[in-house]
């Protein structure tokens, strides 16, 4: 008989809306990108942000595979993921129809990324698996990481805006 942890099935669906919730960043930031194609330092921002929240979709996507193996609870319930992702969705509609200046789309970001880092694999699960655990662990540093990068770039428009150039 297995004995190994797993999640049920509402659990399983909480993390698919966690995977909805980074997909729908990483189109915003895909958006973004299109949106300032003109200042490449600008799209490559967002392009490099995208992709990290694809990174992390994937992680979503490998635990929903494994059906939650390894795994013994969530911290979340799907009340909250689910006002975040429609809050997340109203958002990127918004700036779909009223697209942003360069720096209010990165106080966007990071008020989202500083919000969200609790949402990520390595803090809404609680991992039986150690292995599993450290394989997701990596998320945390990588998300401080790229708000750090965001939070740069949003100093660096600023700058600009009130006369002191400084490239993203």
């Amino acid at each position: 008989m297995d004995t190994k942890a797993r999640l049920r099935i509402s659990e399983v669906n909480i993390l698919q809306t966690c995977l909805a919730i980074e997909e729908t960043c990483a189109g915003m930031y895909r958006y973004f990108a299109h949106l300032y194609a003109d200042n490449p330092a600008a799209a490559d921002l967002w392009a490099k942000t995208a992709q990290e929240e694809d990174n992390h979709a994937e992680q979503f996507h490998l635990a929903c595979r494994l059906y939650g193996s390894g795994m013994k609870s969530l911290k979340s319930d799907m009340e909250k993921v689910q006002k975040i992702l429609t809050n997340i969705q109203t958002i990127f509609n918004h700036v779909k129809t009223a697209p942003p200046a360069l720096s209010d789309a990165l106080r966007y970001a990071i008020k989202m990324e500083t919000s969200l880092a609790e949402y990520h694999m390595n803090t809404i699960v609680e991992f039986e698996d150690e292995n599993l655990a450290r394989l997701f662990s990596s998320m945390k540093k990588n998300d401080q990481e790229h708000t750090q990068m965001l939070e740069r770039a949003y100093e660096a428009v600023c700058s600009e805006i009130t006369g002191e150039a400084k490239v993203i």
